[in-house]
């Protein structure tokens, strides 16, 4: 529970709990200190008053019982001795009974026992009482003392805290601010800190910096490579009649580049960015994309004697979506229903909100469902080739893109993954 809180709520809570504890303490041993004094002070006030009351020979219990007090004497059967105070032990005693306490003080004169009592009530309802009210209102007191100096000192001891964190949401705004951590911050435990933050995170800008600089030049390399690759085809396909016996192949080789062209494309966007606002020269619609990736892969499910195709259900209206990441998506959960349909059939069905991928394959089991979106998990029911980060890929366009990614499979009967819009 406390761990939820903030750091400087639990701050106010500990100074509070620790007010309540001095508190508490103080009370009790005042009030402990207090019923000792009173126990001394009243053995001397009853002593002196049983002197006054023995030595004087007109005293009655009448006149006594006006003043709160009563006496009894051995030597005096009338009034008799209550039960209760038979026991009394020699000297000041406090006795309570159901619903009065009595102050009794015992002592022996010339021979004679006697007992002096004095309600209680005459003495509670004046000083006592205003002690225990004193106590409890100074234990309120130091509780609201203790949390108020806890909520101030929460603030001085959060304020570094507060501004470090500032400074970093700054420098997510403005990248290339430097130089603001020794202006801010003292030499102590806090401004060590802030100084370990801002060489790590120096470190970490200027890895960033680095493979973005990395991935440019591979990229560079890359692209212009698969350039020179599709160029090539491009004339020998020219030069090349369709009945040839290589044109397949060079077609082979064309589609390849070109959709390694789009898989490095889709790759970069996702390093680059933590989401792709939609460029509306490279948007498509649904079904345009959905024929683009139907087109793409068509021909190696006629290889497997698979049957492919696209159903359309309902309005598709007018959205546009990144075609190149979309387009990297569906193919890469195109290509698993490939890869583990060995027959049946495979669909793409289109919705107004949503486009899934059906096959009739192997399925996969509910223990792996919830680790195949993770990088480099594959499934292991046939030995093919690749590292397992297609469906980890098809998740980070979803949430770089702000879609949803669902999976709904049964052993042996097949699998529904669903992009939902």
């Amino acid at each position: 529970m406390m761990s939820k809180l903030s750091i400087r709520s639990r701050i106010v809570i500990a100074f509070t709990l620790i007010a309540l504890l001095v508190g508490v303490a103080f009370t009790i041993g005042i009030y402990s200190i207090f019923d000792q004094t009173e126990s001394e002070l009243m053995s001397i006030a009853m002593d002196t008053k049983l002197r006054l009351i023995v030595s004087s020979d007109d005293y009655s219990n009448e006149s006594l019982k006006e003043l709160g007090m009563h006496l009894y004497a051995s030597d005096h059967p009338d009034p008799a001795l209550p039960g209760f105070l038979a026991e009394t032990k020699v000297g000041f005693s406090e006795i309570r009974t159901n619903p009065i306490t009595y102050f009794v003080y015992r002592k022996v004169v010339n021979g004679t026992d006697y007992i002096l009592v004095m309600d209680q009530s005459i003495f509670e309802d004046g000083f006592e009482q205003n002690v225990f009210l004193g106590l409890k209102t100074g234990l309120i007191v130091t509780i609201m003392i203790g949390g108020l100096v806890g909520w101030f000192l929460a603030r001085q001891i959060v304020a570094p805290i507060v501004r470090l964190s500032e400074i970093f949401v700054r420098r997510k705004l403005n990248p290339m601010e430097k130089g603001v951590i020794n202006k801010e911050f003292s030499d102590d435990e806090i401004g060590s800190l802030a100084q370990a933050f801002e060489d790590a995170y120096t470190k970490i800008q200027d890895a960033l910096w680095r493979e973005r600089l990395f991935t440019s030049d591979v990229s560079h390399e890359f692209r212009s490579g698969l350039m020179i690759i599709s160029s090539s085809c491009e004339l020998l396909l020219q030069e090349k009649s369709p009945d040839d016996e290589d044109y397949q192949k060079v077609e082979s080789i064309a589609k390849a580049s070109n959709e390694l062209q789009q898989l490095i494309e889709s790759l970069l966007i996702l390093a680059r960015t933590e989401h792709t606002a939609v460029n509306p020269s490279k948007t498509q619609s649904l079904i345009q994309i959905a024929e683009a990736a139907f087109n793409q892969w068509e021909p190696r499910f006629l290889e497997k004697n698979i049957n492919f195709s696209v159903v359309i259900l309902g309005s598709q209206g007018g959205k546009k979506f990144n075609a190149d990441l979309l387009l990297t998506a569906l193919s890469n959960l195109i290509k698993n229903a490939l890869n583990y349909t060995e027959h049946g059939k495979v669909e793409m069905i289109l919705k107004e909100n949503s486009i899934s991928v059906v096959d009739t394959g192997m399925g996969i089991d509910a223990e792996n469902q919830n680790l195949i979106m993770q990088p480099f998990v594959r499934g292991s029911n046939l030995p093919l080739d690749g590292l397992g980060l297609g469906l980890s890929l098809v998740q980070r366009i979803c949430e770089n893109q702000g879609w949803s990614l669902n999976l709904y499979s049964v052993t042996g009967r097949g699998s529904n993954f669903t992009i939902n819009f």
